[in-house]
């Protein structure tokens, strides 16, 4: 009876960290449950109408690269299994393009070993740099352009990329009739089983995934892969104006096997009729759905066979033979100190909650907006035709003008460059440079205007308290 008595107090003890350990050992998440300080953006990436581009929305021609993770790392490996962590993800990007004429570059998921590095712009798709190659990464590539220094079968393709810009494994998206710079929202899933070590790559318009992958490759992930990493997209541009936009992501994660044995040929399961949807309408307000691996779907017959093998050895473990009583005294015990455990967490970071919400609005604040193009017709209206009441400064290369938009009401500087030969083209890409300056002291570019062979700026001035006093103390 003593025995007893010390099993289940080691039970009662125990049984709470034994689910933090199982909890800390899987991960799941999707753009519903993710808060803003659940990602990361770096480099180029920024939202926008709640979605995430990795590359900026410049109608000039640019070569830049972004990527966003997740913000937590992912357990991949573990010291008590010999096999990597299986996982499933699914996700809806588009790829379009302000200048059909101008392509090149992607986008990939990506399994990285930090949340700080970003690689080279180009068809380095942000994952490697150039100059250091080899970083130990693992990525799915979407590429737009065919890139002979990286062995491309063509323009149109998925990849899987092993540390390597090279893909080890290449999956012709034409032969399924998939176009990446259509423009239209593309769905993709990417599963890998730890115990049988495959990974699958299915790319789809529907929201219904393949019966048949368009890439599958034998990977033992662990030989890539830390005991922690991070998930995931990179993209790029290459001297294009590619827009590359993920509006949906979910992810799953655990080291139980998540795909069907490979000699299995029973589809996923469909999601409800109801929530299918053209491509080209689909919206984050209305997620598609997850598409649930397939390994999830069992029969109504195993479903019973497991039920009786469950039934017939639930009574082989100790606590089980000293009778029903002491079954449910643990149970009681477990559950009154779980739930003492998640009172003390609530209590703990109750008051850091509202402190995340604050971080959160502020991070929201900080999203990129890019310069908005004015007619001269708006300008010379929110002058009063450039009258010379409105003119808040000189200076050696034009005329700055106090400026009131007539849609919103906003007050803007409105600078008037002095004439010059600068054409059209020299003048955008002067913007696509000034256009991502930040900088404390200087005034951030709201619009510009080119027309009527004249240039002008727009910027949110300073507050005029603040410019007079500095004038003063001058």
């Amino acid at each position: 009876m003593l025995d007893f008595h010390c099993s289940t107090f080691s039970l009662v003890v125990f049984l709470p960290f034994f689910f933090l350990v199982i909890t800390n050992a899987a991960t799941e998440f999707d753009f519903g449950t993710l808060t803003l300080s659940s990602l990361k953006l770096i480099g180029d990436a920024h939202l926008n109408n709640g979605s995430v581009r990795l590359t900026r929305d410049l109608a000039v021609p640019t070569s830049g690269a972004g990527r966003v993770l997740y913000s937590k790392p992912v357990r991949f490996r573990q010291p008590s299994s010999p096999f990597p962590a299986s996982f499933s993800t699914f996700f809806s990007f588009s790829i379009t393009n302000l200048n059909p004429s101008s392509i090149g570059g992607g986008l990939a998921f990506v399994i990285a070993p930090d949340d700080a590095e970003l690689g080279d712009a180009g068809g380095f798709l942000g994952l490697e740099s150039g100059s250091e190659p080899g970083s130990g990464f693992v990525a799915v590539e979407f590429d737009t352009l065919m890139d002979v220094e990286f062995k491309d079968i063509n323009s149109n393709h998925v990849g899987l990329d092993l540390n390597s810009m090279v893909s080890t494994r290449v999956g012709d998206l034409s032969s399924i009739d998939v176009d990446l710079k259509s423009g239209d929202l593309v769905n993709s899933w990417i599963e890998y089983d730890g115990s049988s070590r495959v990974i699958n790559v299915s790319v789809s318009y529907s929201n219904l995934k393949p019966r048949d992958p368009v890439l599958s490759y034998s990977l033992d992930l662990g030989q890539y892969v830390s005991d922690f990493m991070y998930v995931g997209f990179s993209g790029s541009t290459q001297g294009s104006t590619e827009i590359h936009s993920v509006d949906w992501w979910s992810f799953s994660s655990s080291f139980d096997s998540m795909l069907s044995p490979s000699g299995s040929s029973s589809p996923p399961p469909p999601p409800p009729t109801t929530t299918l949807m053209n491509p080209t309408a689909n919206s984050v307000k209305s997620p598609p759905p997850s598409m649930p691996p397939s390994g999830s779907s069992v029969s109504s017959n195993t479903s019973g066979t497991n039920q009786k093998n469950s039934k017939s050895s639930s009574c082989h473990n100790h606590l089980c033979r000293e009778g029903p009583g002491a079954v449910a005294g643990v149970v009681t015990a477990s559950a009154f100190v779980l739930a003492l455990f998640a009172g003390v967490f609530i209590w703990v970071y109750s008051k850091k909650f509202k402190h995340v919400r604050k971080s959160d609005n502020s991070f929201a604040s900080d999203v990129i907006k890019m310069p908005k193009e004015f007619t001269y017709r708006e300008l010379k209206a929110a002058t009063k035709c450039f009258n010379a009441n409105r003119i808040i400064g000189h200076g050696a290369f034009g005329i700055v003008y106090k400026g009131i938009l007539p849609e919103t009401g906003d007050i803007v500087a409105v600078k008037r460059c002095s004439h010059s030969s600068q054409g059209k083209n020299e003048f955008l890409s002067e913007l696509s440079i000034i256009g991502t300056l930040r900088h404390r002291n200087l005034v951030r570019l709201q619009g510009w205007c080119h027309e009527k062979g004249e240039r002008f700026y727009l910027g949110l001035p300073l507050l005029w308290p603040i410019c007079i006093k500095s004038v003063k103390t001058r």
